[in-house]
C-alpha cells in the first residue's frame, strides 16, 4: 500500500484490507482491498476517507458479507455514512449511517455491532456503540459517556475498550461487558484508554494509553 493500513479480516482464503491507502499493488483501489494470495484487487470504487475497522458476516442460506467502518461518508459512490456493506460486487449502506466516525467492529451470530465517536446510529440514539440487525440499528442500552475505540466477543458476550468512564449508566472504567441485556464493569478497570482487545479462552487481555 502507499500509505497506512488500519484494519484486517479474512474471508475464506481472501484477505481484505482497510486503511488510508489508494492503491494497492500499484492498482487504484480507494482505501479498501483484497488479496487473494497473489493479486490485490479493488472494492469497486472504494470509499472517500479512512476505513478503521472491518468485519465478516455470515449469510444465511451461505456466502459473507463484509462490512467497513470508518470516517468515510460514500461508498461506491453511494452515501454511506460511516458504516458500508459490500456483497462481492456491489457497496451498499446500513440504514442512514451514523453522524461520526466508526473505529471498531465485532460479530455476533448474524449482528453486527459498532463503536466509535457517533451519538446517533440510524437516526437514533446510540450513544457510542450501536446493533445492526440486517435491518435496524439499535442502541445498546444507554451507551457510554465517551468513544469506543475496540470491540471484542466471547461467546455471547461482547467487550468494549475506549475512553469512556460510564457504560449503561454504572461506572466502567475504559472497559466493559455487554451480556445482550445490560452493561457491567470489569472491576475498576483502567486509568486511561484502551485501544486494543482479544480473548484466549476465558481470558481477556486489553492494551492501550493505560497506566
Amino acid at each position: 500500500m502507499n500509505s497506512s493500513v488500519y484494519a484486517l479480516a479474512i474471508a475464506g482464503n481472501d484477505l481484505y484490507v482497510g486503511g488510508e491507502f489508494i492503491t494497492a499493488g500499484g492498482a487504484t483501489v480507494n482505501r479498501v482491498a483484497k488479496w487473494d494470495g497473489r493479486n490485490w484487487f479493488a472494492l469497486g470504487s472504494g470509499v472517500d476517507n479512512t476505513v478503521y475497522a472491518l468485519a465478516v458476516v455470515p449469510r444465511n442460506g451461505g456466502g459473507f458479507d463484509l462490512y467497513a467502518g470508518g470516517e468515510f461518508t460514500t461508498a461506491g459512490g453511494v452515501t454511506v455514512n460511516r458504516a458500508a456493506r459490500w456483497n462481492g460486487s456491489e457497496w451498499s449502506a446500513l440504514g442512514s449511517g451514523m453522524n461520526d466516525w466508526i473505529r471498531a467492529l465485532a460479530v455476533i451470530g448474524n449482528d453486527l455491532y459498532a463503536g466509535g465517536a457517533f451519538t446517533s446510529a440510524g437516526g437514533s440514539v446510540a450513544n457510542y456503540i450501536a446493533r445492526w440487525n440486517g435491518a435496524t440499528w439499535s442502541p445498546l442500552g444507554s451507551g457510554m459517556n465517551h468513544w469506543v475505540r475496540a470491540l471484542t466477543v466471547s461467546g455471547a458476550d461482547l467487550y468494549a475498550g475506549g475512553g469512556f468512564t460510564v457504560a449503561g449508566g454504572i461506572n466502567a472504567n475504559s472497559v466493559a461487558k455487554w451480556n445482550g441485556t445490560q452493561w457491567s464493569a470489569l472491576g475498576s478497570g483502567m486509568v486511561g484508554e484502551v485501544y486494543t482487545l482479544a480473548v484466549n479462552g476465558a481470558n481477556l487481555y486489553a492494551g492501550g494509553w493505560f497506566t
